[in-house]
């Protein structure tokens, strides 16, 4: 197991939603994430604050040993590719370097605590000047992995605290929103939820419920990933990045059928990527598995590689790469390696798209080029 410290992993959360970033870091010897402490007072750019970043984390370790979890307020295609493109010209590495939306930073948050915290349904409470931020998680234990959903953020107009009517408003949101399901536990950010202006909303917050008073609350959460960048987790956040498809090839192994698992489901689709060589054995045809998460059968899909030298059985290596370019949208694209000095390379590359379409609930997935 990777240790975090000087000659270990050092990982760091990266609110960035606003002009200026948060940011939480961990080592071996933290137990929890702390905030890192940052003046940005100078208009220095995206760029120039991930450098002030980089080099105020150089007293916890190296650089190269830095995993990276940045929160995005906009997680469009070419917002990540900003995002992404200023970290890794300030220094972050590119492969130890993930991005996030702000609701899956409170899902690694919130299932990163013990497990009587998040046995019932767990509220984020974010205190603004006049509203709050208010944001539900729910956990589905009876599957495997878990299923997270977080729903949208609604935002509680409750006044400013000089009104004095800010405790009633606040008590008829909590009343509401927490008698349709049980609640476990909130987070409160942005208040130190006092007895004096909030009598009775705190009354009826406390009761019977776990309560956290906590600051940095995103960039915690993205911290606490950091490290497990492409590792399976016992927990699945459902979004709309998340991509629903496991993604193989049909092969042969010692003589049986199987196929080859490319991508697993669970990731985000912007990170969703993989790549092996095949010995071609028959026809030049390459055909696609994608199986739904959520069930039915899998559909199989076939390349056709038009224009493939003819060649010995086994003789055709060749390398097979696919991604995907939208949630639903797989990329697929095939070399010709050739196979050593006895046939060379055809240099020829083929590339098609397959476009998946989620069926009505139990009857999987439907594809098509």
């Amino acid at each position: 197991m990777n240790q975090v410290g000087e000659n270990g992993i050092l990982c760091v959360g990266i609110d960035y939603r606003g002009d200026i970033p948060g940011v939480c870091y961990q080592t071996a010897q933290m137990k929890e994430p702390q905030e890192l402490p940052l003046n940005f007072e100078e208009k220095t750019g995206r760029t120039g604050c991930y450098r002030k970043i980089l080099s105020a984390l150089r007293r916890y370790g190296r650089k190269e040993n830095i995993w990276a979890s940045v929160i995005l307020p906009d997680m469009s295609e070419e917002n990540i590719c900003r995002y992404k493109k200023d970290a890794q010209e300030a220094g972050f590495l590119k492969g130890r370097l993930q991005v996030m939306s702000e609701r899956e930073s409170i899902v690694h948050f919130v299932m990163h605590q013990t497990n009587d915290i998040w046995q019932q349904q767990v509220w984020l409470l974010e205190f603004g000047r006049e509203e709050v931020k208010a944001t539900a998680v729910q956990v589905n234990k009876r599957t495997t992995p878990a299923i997270v959903q977080v729903q949208e953020p609604e935002y509680w107009n409750i006044g400013e605290i000089q009104k004095g009517d800010r405790d009633e408003l606040l008590l008829g949101y909590i009343k509401e929103r927490f008698s349709k399901n049980r609640v476990s536990a909130v987070f409160l950010t942005g208040t130190d939820l006092n007895s004096g202006d909030y009598k009775k909303s705190r009354e009826e917050i406390c009761h019977r419920r776990r309560v956290f008073l906590g600051t940095q609350i995103h960039a915690r959460g993205a911290c606490m990933t950091a490290e497990g960048t492409g590792q399976r987790r016992p927990y699945l956040f459902l979004s709309e990045q998340t991509l629903l498809f496991n993604v193989g090839l049909r092969s042969k192994k010692d003589g049986k059928e199987e196929v080859y698992t490319l991508i697993r489901a669970g990731l985000n689709w912007y990170e969703a990527e993989g790549s092996c060589e095949v010995l071609l054995l028959t026809e030049p045809l390459l055909e696609f598995s994608f199986r739904s998460m959520l069930g039915g059968e899998p559909v199989y899909a076939g390349m056709l590689l038009t224009d493939l030298p003819r060649r010995p059985e086994g003789t055709s290596r060749l390398l097979v790469e696919v991604r995907f370019s939208a949630p639903l949208k797989c990329e697929v694209e095939v070399t010709d390696l050739g196979f050593g000095e006895l046939y060379p390379s055809s240099d020829l590359r083929w590339k098609e798209s397959f476009v998946l379409e989620e069926q009505e609930e139990g009857h999987g997935v439907s594809c098509r080029m």
